[in-house]
């Protein structure tokens, strides 16, 4: 009688729930204050996030050998 694996639920950070934990991390936020801010995180609407416009490369130098 095998047993089926347990099924995992996988879920994917928000980028302002990144921004909690990266605060944690970084001992800007103390714990006490992480699952309150997770949770208001994960009730935030997700901002808009336009497309950055790409820069053109840069010009490279000319090197002329004589």
């Amino acid at each position: 009688m095998g047993r089926k694996p347990a099924s995992t639920v996988v879920h994917r950070l928000s980028l302002a729930e990144q921004r909690v934990l990266t605060s944690f991390l970084a001992g800007r936020l103390p714990a006490g204050q992480v699952h309150t801010e997770l949770q208001r995180a994960q009730t935030a609407p997700e901002p808009a996030i336009a497309p950055q416009p790409q820069a053109a490369p840069a010009a490279q130098p000319v090197v002329v050998l004589a």
